[in-house]
């Protein structure tokens, strides 16, 4: 070897040994470090109750409540889907946000909702949503369902979004929602929700306690267990904060608990928004209905104090707990059942016929919000929560401010207090 190759060699390996110690320049696209930037993955199980985790063997809920936070949720009244996975959403009561039911009936546009056809009509949407704050901030959100996340408010939608698909397969949600979150930092979204239904459907259709209620919850846990797998193999585990929540509980029905308005009015000529057009008969935890002046009146007094099970509100009188006295879609009359008890009213002056003959609802929900049956549920794990904490009940209307803390963004007016919640955190809440 020549000299001149001797401190060639030399210079080489100096070189060589100098580049260890120095850093390595990686992609200044995604130069941002994973542990500054918080994720929410929000998943709302319809009709989940509250007592789910004593009931039935859920491994991978029960392993996220006991390193986590566990809670009661009390929800919005009417416990009915559309209201309280909307106040969730917004932190709103339904009278600031307007999805006072499922089928909401608007003085002003003299119609009710449609679920098939107003799920993107801003007219109907009030409030804003968890995720249009975000996006508003400059975070990236995506939606996998959520009742309101099809609609733009003021032109601006979640990043990703998706419209509702009842069929949709939930392990093809699961994936799609690992995808997301396996974007470049650059593109992967802060927030994310997801929305499952089969609970509320088998607990309507069989029953809680069910075999088949229970057969859902199992597959909703097992489908978590995949989510939780699918966020270790890409190493966000620890940088993802799960919450699970539901929108009401459930409540068996009985044959022995019916309210037969029949024999004391007709109420087919009057709206009632919660009576589908289509159906000659209703079995229903409340009605809504709207009349004129005089029609209130005549109906308040004949039904008032009719039965020992059903109370009987006048607009401007309902319960301090329920704030759904929106201006434009507060009923005029409320018939507001017990829970387990149904009021029944026909078309045809028809007798009421037994559950098993009918096929209606074994199950339902739509009954008073303070009552434990109704009760929600709520788990939160993650790097932003305490752990192994159980607290006490909270109203679900303080979750957006939970939400907004956790992801560092500044909240939208609610009618929640994040004091009510800022306990569950690791972080303080401004």
């Amino acid at each position: 070897m020549t000299k001149v190759h001797h401190s060639l060699t030399n210079i080489a390996l100096l070189l060589i040994a100098l580049s260890a110690c120095l850093p390595v320049l990686a992609d200044t696209t995604d130069a941002k470090p994973d542990g500054i930037q918080p994720i929410v993955l929000m998943i709302g199980v319809d009709g989940l109750r509250a007592d789910t985790l004593q009931r039935y063997n859920v491994v991978n809920l029960q392993s996220m409540a006991k390193v986590g936070v566990f809670a009661k949720m009390i929800p919005a009244m009417p416990t009915k889907t559309f209201t309280n996975f909307y106040s969730l959403a917004t932190g709103l009561h339904p009278k600031h946000h307007g999805m006072i039911s499922n089928t909401p009936y608007d003085r002003e546009l003299k119609r009710r909702f449609n679920s098939l056809t107003d799920q993107s009509d801003p007219l109907w949407w009030q409030g804003e949503p968890i995720w249009i704050t975000a996006e508003k901030q400059g975070l990236i959100t995506a939606t996998y369902f959520w009742l309101g996340s099809e609609v733009a408010f003021d032109g601006v939608r979640p990043t990703y979004w998706k419209p509702y698909d009842q069929e949709k397969d939930y392990a093809q949600r699961i994936e799609e929602v690992l995808q997301w979150l396996s974007l470049p930092i650059s593109k992967r979204p802060r927030l994310v929700t997801l929305y499952f239904s089969g609970v509320d459907t088998a607990a309507h259709q069989f029953g809680v306690g069910s075999e088949q209620e229970k057969e859902a919850v199992i597959k909703i846990d097992q489908h978590l267990g995949d989510l939780l797998s699918g966020l270790d193999e890409m190493g966000l585990r620890q940088q993802v904060n799960i919450i699970i929540v539901s929108d009401h509980g459930m409540i068996n029905l009985s044959d022995d608990k019916v309210i037969n308005l029949d024999p004391h009015l007709d109420l087919s000529a009057l709206e009632v928004p919660n009576w589908s057009k289509n159906r000659n008969v209703v079995f229903a935890p409340f009605l809504n209905v709207h009349a004129d002046k005089e029609q209130v009146d005549l109906l308040y007094e004949k039904l008032s104090g009719l039965h020992p099970n059903m109370r009987v509100l006048k607009r401007g009188s309902f319960g301090r707990n329920y704030h759904f006295d929106h201006p434009q879609r507060e009923p005029d009359l409320m018939l507001l059942a017990d829970p387990g008890w149904s009021i029944y009213a026909s078309r045809n002056n028809a007798k009421p016929l037994p559950i098993k003959e009918t096929g209606r609802d074994k199950a339902t929900h739509g009954y008073d919000n303070q009552h434990p049956s109704m009760q929600a549920i709520f788990v939160g794990s993650g790097p932003a929560f305490k752990h192994d904490l159980v607290v006490k009940p909270f109203k679900n209307i303080d979750l957006y401010s939970l939400l907004a803390c956790i992801l560092e963004i500044q909240p939208a007016k609610t009618d929640g207090n994040v004091n009510n919640v800022s306990t569950f955190l690791t972080k303080t809440c401004a």
